[in-house]
C-alpha cells in the first residue's frame, strides 16, 4: 500500500490474496542449496548473479517438495518441464531468460554432484516466449522537456536534477546512482569511480561540467546534514539513504509526468529509459561500440549491440533498395 502511494500519489482498494511464504524444509535440499551458493561464491560470480541463482534454485527445490520428490535423483526431465511455466506466473516475460539461465545453471551444478544422473538441463529450451525487443528511450526533445520540468530551487528539486543529468550523460544504473558516494566523485580528476552494483566490476567515467555543477549544488545547498557517505539522500527526516529501485522509479515516474512524456500505460518511465538515451544518442554519433560498452560498464560486449536498433537513420542507409525486383499484384497473391 505504501509503495502504491509512494509511487503513484494514490491507492487503489482491493481484495489481496494472502500466500503465506513457503521454506525449504528437506535437509538434503538444504545442504544442497548451501553447496551451490558457496561454488558460485568460488566461482566469484557477481552478487547479483548470486541472489539471482539461489532465488531460483530454492524456488525449484520448493516446487520438488510440493510435489512429494523428496530426493533430488528422482527427478525426471518431465518435472523441469512442468516447473518451467509454473514459476512464469511469478515473473515478467522478459525476466524468463535470466531465470532459465540460473535454472540451467543449478541443473548443471546437481549432474556434477550426481555423475549417474541425466543431464536435467537438457528439459530447459533455448528461449521462453521470445519476442523482438524494441528498447525503451526517450528523444532528444523529451530530453529537453525532461531538463525543463525540474524546480531546482528546491532540495529536492536540486536532488532530482543532479540525478537525471547523472543519468543522461553517463548512462549510471539507478542502483548506482542510489548508491553513489561522496568519496566516488574526484573533484581534482574530474571522474567518477565506483564499482558496478550488477556486475561488480568497477567503472570510470569523466565528471562533465553539467553533472559536476548539478551534484556541486545539492550536495552545497539542498542536501540535509548528514554523516551518512551516500550523496543522495531523503528529503524528510529520517535522512536515510535513497532504497534503490524503487526510489529512483518513483523520481524519474514524478519527473516524466511533470514533463508530460512517456504516459501511456506500457511506457517504461524509469532511468533506464535513459540509460539506453544515452547509448542511442551515441550510437548515432557514430560512436564505436566497444567504447560505448565501457561508458555502459557491459562485461559482454554483445550487451551493447541490441542498441543498434534504435539508430533507425543508419539502418535506413543499410536498407537495400527494392528498385529492379518489381512484381505485379498477381504475383504477391
Amino acid at each position: 500500500m505504501l509503495i502504491e502511494i509512494y509511487e503513484k500519489d494514490q491507492f487503489t482498494w482491493n481484495c489481496h490474496k494472502y500466500d503465506p511464504p513457503t521454506y525449504l524444509h528437506q535437509p538434503a535440499y538444504i545442504i544442497l542449496l548451501n553447496d551451490y551458493v558457496n561454488n558460485l561464491k568460488i566461482e566469484e560470480k557477481a552478487a547479483s548473479t548470486i541472489q539471482t541463482d539461489e532465488t531460483v534454485s530454492r524456488q525449484f527445490l520448493e516446487y520438488l517438495e510440493q510435489n512429494n520428490i523428496m530426493d533430488i535423483a528422482d527427478v525426471q526431465l518431465n518435472t523441469v518441464s512442468l516447473f518451467i511455466p509454473s514459476i512464469s506466473k511469478q515473473y515478467q516475460p522478459n525476466s524468463m531468460g535470466t531465470v532459465l539461465s540460473a535454472l540451467r545453471s543449478f541443473l548443471r551444478f546437481v549432474k556434477k554432484k550426481n555423475p549417474i544422473m541425466g543431464d536435467l538441463s537438457h528439459a530447459i529450451p533455448g528461449s521462453f516466449g521470445r519476442k523482438t525487443l524494441i528498447i525503451p528511450t526517450i528523444t532528444s526533445e523529451e530530453e529537453q522537456k525532461l531538463l525543463g520540468s525540474v524546480d531546482r530551487n528546491t532540495p529536492s528539486g536540486k536532488r532530482n536534477y543532479a540525478m537525471l543529468l547523472l543519468a543522461l550523460r553517463t548512462g549510471l544504473r539507478s542502483i548506482d546512482i542510489s548508491n553513489l558516494k561522496l568519496s566516488d566523485i574526484h573533484w581534482k580528476a574530474n571522474t567518477i569511480e565506483i564499482v558496478q552494483e550488477k556486475t561488480g566490476t568497477p567503472l570510470a567515467l569523466p565528471l562533465l561540467t553539467d553533472v559536476g555543477n548539478a551534484i556541486a549544488d545539492y550536495i552545497l545547498n539542498g542536501r540535509p546534514y548528514s554523516h551518512l557517505p551516500h550523496i543522495f539522500l531523503q528529503t524528510h527526516a529520517p535522512y536515510q539513504k535513497l532504497s534503490g529501485h524503487s526510489a529512483c522509479y518513483g523520481i524519474s515516474r514524478k519527473m516524466m509526468k511533470a514533463a508530460g512524456i512517456r504516459q501511456d500505460i506500457h511506457d517504461r518511465k524509469g532511468f533506464h529509459c535513459l540509460r539506453h538515451y544515452l547509448a542511442a544518442r551515441l550510437l548515432s554519433e557514430e560512436t564505436p561500440l566497444p567504447i560505448i560498452s565501457s561508458i555502459l560498464g557491459h562485461r559482454n560486449k554483445d550487451t551493447t549491440k541490441i542498441y543498434m536498433s534504435t539508430d533507425l537513420a543508419h539502418l535506413r542507409a543499410c536498407a537495400l533498395s527494392l528498385q529492379g525486383i518489381e512484381v505485379t499484384q498477381e504475383e504477391l497473391l
